[in-house]
């Protein structure tokens, strides 16, 4: 057990870590691999595979390694950190192929985020199989409800990159998919809640902790209510299915009163609410059905709908056009900008100037959640550059100067800002060039297959367990 428990810590690091790493993103933009939260982050996953494979050695040695694959509990493992191994050397051979791609949703990262949620999955049931007590499972199941919440981590911290519509129904699904998982282990009333409590805890120590560093922050997500809501409706009554309508209900009425009045919240706007209602109902009873099946006599009308509604729902991620309003993905510095601007209620007064005269500035943009609006930059008599835009929707933006240098190569600089702070904003930030992207068949071809691996290893996690064994005495 003490091996389970280790690999626990380390993955709570992990997840910890991928937040800290995202807030380092807003503020200062792409970073080197020997940062201090990429260390973490790939320390804290290699440990957790590292006490994982531990804890199942003596199992397979015991049983002969051929009985690993008819181990459902030392499968799981197996195969999800397989799953953990896979997802990063895909993301590296997908950055070498088309460049990089810094969009959480982006294939390799999905792939990524969907492998980590395996690998939860597989300790929370390895600790249930061990006989562990009530806090190291409640703490196994806090990390599956967290790293379900990581596919909306840009959105918790107010940099999304698309409509802020598919905020919520992507926390619904995840919220309904971990509570599927952590009922199926774990039939104690008040289960769920019990992890929401360490998920609520372990975001506000990461809020806490960003702060006293000067960075930007995640909102603490209203988890704990809709915990409390979906425990009490199984009390009543215990059917999977009632978790596919009463998550999606109790989210949107927690976070949408929650969002606007949040530091870093990614406000849900009054038209989109019941839109995005309707589609955290589908993706929700989606991931149910994939889950717990259904009854053969309505098998074949039910699969033809649910392939209907997967499609409907796979359409707007895979037609979307590119998201570049956080960390695009700098390339070589060619020089210095220093930024200096005012942040009004709607408007944004900039002047802008470089360490090489041969930089010239010629578009100012500002970027958010797929909207852009665009500004005026002229050359001041002082050799300096002003500009003035106007920010038409609420919340954190993007601005990029546009620059030509010297070779006539296109150049850009970014900087953050807060609409309607009434700030002043002063920074120097690199000016680079955009690295290249490349676009084609293969790009398609390479984002169907590596959806479809996410996808697969999701319907996996969701169908395991549907037999649990007795637990072992620790």
């Amino acid at each position: 057990m003490r091996w389970l428990l280790a690999a626990v810590t380390s993955g709570a690091l992990a997840l910890f870590s991928t937040y800290w790493d995202d807030s380092l993103h807003t503020d200062v933009g792409r970073d080197t691999f020997w940062s201090a939260p990429h260390v973490l982050l790939y320390g804290s996953i290699l440990v957790t595979l590292g006490a994982l494979a531990r804890w199942a050695w003596p199992h397979a040695r015991r049983q002969g390694v051929t009985s690993v694959l008819r181990d459902p509990v030392l499968r799981g493992a197996v195969v999800s950190g397989a799953a953990v191994g896979v997802a990063a050397p895909a993301d590296a051979a997908w950055h070498t192929a088309f460049g990089r791609d810094a969009v959480l949703w982006s294939p390799p990262h999905l792939l990524a985020i969907v492998a980590t949620m395996a690998l939860t999955v597989a300790l929370l049931r390895a600790v249930v199989q061990e006989g562990g007590g009530r806090l190291a499972v409640t703490a196994a199941e806090s990390l599956v409800l967290g790293a379900a919440l990581v596919p909306v981590m840009e959105y918790d911290s107010d940099v999304p990159q698309f409509s802020a519509l598919w905020y919520l129904p992507v926390v619904s699904v995840g919220v309904t998919l971990a509570v599927v998982v952590i009922r199926r282990f774990d039939r104690r009333p008040g289960a769920v809640f019990g992890g929401a409590l360490l998920v609520t805890a372990a975001r506000l120590l990461t809020v806490g902790f960003l702060a006293l560093l000067g960075h930007s922050t995640p909102i603490v997500p209203p988890v704990l209510l809709v915990a409390a809501a979906v425990d009490l409706v199984h009390l009543w009554r215990p059917s999977p299915w009632w978790s596919a309508v009463i998550a999606p209900v109790a989210v949107h009425a927690t976070y949408v009163p929650l969002l606007p009045v949040v530091p870093h919240g990614t406000a849900v706007s009054t038209d989109q609410v019941a839109p995005s209602l309707l589609l955290a109902l589908a993706g929700s009873a989606l991931m149910v059905l994939a889950s717990e099946g259904v009854p053969r006599v309505w098998r074949r009308g039910v699969q033809a709908t649910a392939v209907t509604s997967a499609l409907l729902l796979a359409l707007p991620l895979l037609t979307a056009t590119r998201a570049l309003a956080h960390d695009p993905g700098q390339g070589t510095d060619v020089g210095k900008a220093r930024w200096t601007a005012f942040v009004g209620e709607h408007d944004v007064d900039v002047t802008l100037t470089t360490d090489d005269p041969a930089l010239r500035p010629v578009e100012l943009v500002a970027r958010r959640a797929g909207e852009k609006a665009t500004g005026r930059i002229t050359p001041t008599a002082d050799g300096a550059e002003r500009g003035w835009i106007r920010l038409h929707a609420e919340g954190r933006w993007f601005l990029y100067a546009t620059f030509k240098d010297a070779r006539d190569r296109t150049a850009e600089s970014w900087v953050a800002v807060q609409q309607g702070s009434g700030r002043n904003v002063s920074e120097t930030r690199p000016v680079y060039l955009p690295p290249a992207q490349t676009y084609g068949v293969g790009r398609t071809a390479a984002t169907v297959v590596l959806y479809g691996m996410a996808a697969a290893i999701l319907v996996t996690v969701a169908r395991s367990g549907r037999r649990v064994q007795q637990p072992r005495q620790s």
